[in-house]
């Protein structure tokens, strides 16, 4: 979970990367009964940690272009800045 340190800037704690293993990459997990949840994973395969995923608005296209790059489409894109990561729950 995200703290604050001593000047009241909020601090996001680092993935509990495996060591020496590289980090692989996010996976988004959507499920019909819940928010999507955003999962870091290890090269190995492992979930590290996982965090609710919280969505903005694209900022390369707004939502008026289906070719977007950067969203593919969607409009939205995750909000890195807003995500609590917390130790693996899955």
């Amino acid at each position: 979970m995200a703290a604050s340190d001593s000047t009241g800037v909020r601090v996001i704690p680092s993935f509990h990367v495996h060591p020496g293993h590289a980090f692989e990459g996010f996976e988004l997990v959507e499920r019909p009964d819940t928010v999507p949840v955003l999962v870091a994973r290890c090269e190995c395969g492992a979930v590290l940690d996982t965090a609710d995923a919280c969505f903005a608005r694209c900022p390369m296209c707004f939502g008026r272009e289906s070719m977007c790059p950067r969203c593919g489409g969607t409009g939205h894109v995750v909000d890195h800045a807003a995500l609590e990561w917390r130790a693996r729950s899955l």
